[in-house]
């Protein structure tokens, strides 16, 4: 009948999320011990607020022993994949793949240590029926060499992360309201792919509410104004505006300390980098 087959549609999905969640933890033990690290002390974040990347940090490394490329690389690999609590921390530590310093290992080899600790991590779904939820923020001149942006977005369905972003932005922000905006913008276009994406599945999802933490930001996108203070930002970037007034997305503020995307963006302590794992899915 239709409840025996609704039970076992449910048993055949349980099945396939623990076949996917056990090969992911394989995965990542099998990095860990490559790099002989299975008895290390472990973190408890991938990457420490109080670290500051920077090209001129550090002794050069002897990359032919101790082979950063290929270790931030498997790194990679794993943010994409499943692991979007640690793509803030890899997409830093990839910006100096061409001359890393031994501060840039002991970094990446933190990365591995949280890691370490946290291997039977995946990203869960069914906690809630939420359609498709979308995060942005910026971290404003957050790259210490060169003073660019980092915009992050992160997008949900039924509890669990479905699509994420880290990335230094192309251009330098002249405040943190064109930051946010920027970010928006790179929301924006994801948010409208996924839209369309779902459409192929009959699920109809207009517009898409992305959550933002800046005020400022907020009002530009709602409001078609010019001002000294957005003038100058790219016309590239005001197609999200656009996509505002046609109700294709809705931006609503959210509190600083509920922006899933902080992880994204910026290095964060304890309690609030597993309170975001917590809040896209992330966790046993």
């Amino acid at each position: 009948d239709a409840a025996t087959a609704y039970l076992g549609r449910k048993i055949e999905r349980e099945r396939g999320s623990r076949k996917i969640k056990l090969t992911q933890t394989l995965m990542t033990q099998e990095l860990v011990a490559k790099y002989n690290m299975e008895d290390c002390k472990t973190k408890a974040t991938p990457l420490s607020p109080s670290i500051k990347l920077s090209a001129e940090e550090g002794d050069p490394l002897d990359t032919y022993k101790f082979p950063y490329s290929q270790l931030v690389g498997s790194l990679m690999y794993i943010a994409v994949c499943t692991r979007p609590d640690i793509s803030y921390s890899v997409g830093a530590l990839a910006r100096y793949m061409a001359k890393p310093t031994t501060v840039h290992w002991q970094a990446a080899k933190g990365v591995l240590r949280y890691l370490a600790g946290t291997a039977d991590f995946g990203i869960t779904f069914g906690s809630t029926t939420d359609g498709l939820i979308g995060y942005c923020d910026a971290d404003y001149a957050g790259d210490t060499d060169t003073r660019r942006s980092t915009t992050g977005y992160m997008f949900l369905m039924g509890g669990g992360a479905v699509s994420w972003s880290s990335k230094r932005q192309q251009t330098i922000a002249a405040s943190t309201t064109e930051a946010e905006y920027m970010a928006a913008a790179a929301a924006v276009k994801e948010a409208l792919w996924l839209r369309n994406l779902l459409a192929d599945f009959n699920i109809q999802i207009t517009p898409v509410t992305l959550f933002a933490d800046n005020q400022s930001a907020i009002k530009l996108l709602r409001n078609p104004i010019s001002s000294l203070r957005s003038k100058h930002i790219d016309v590239i970037h005001h197609f999200a505006r656009e996509r505002v007034m046609k109700g294709d997305v809705m931006f609503s503020y959210i509190r600083t300390d509920d922006m899933l995307a902080d992880m994204l963006t910026k290095a964060l302590a304890g309690p609030k980098h597993y309170a975001c794992c917590k809040g896209i899915g992330v966790g046993t």
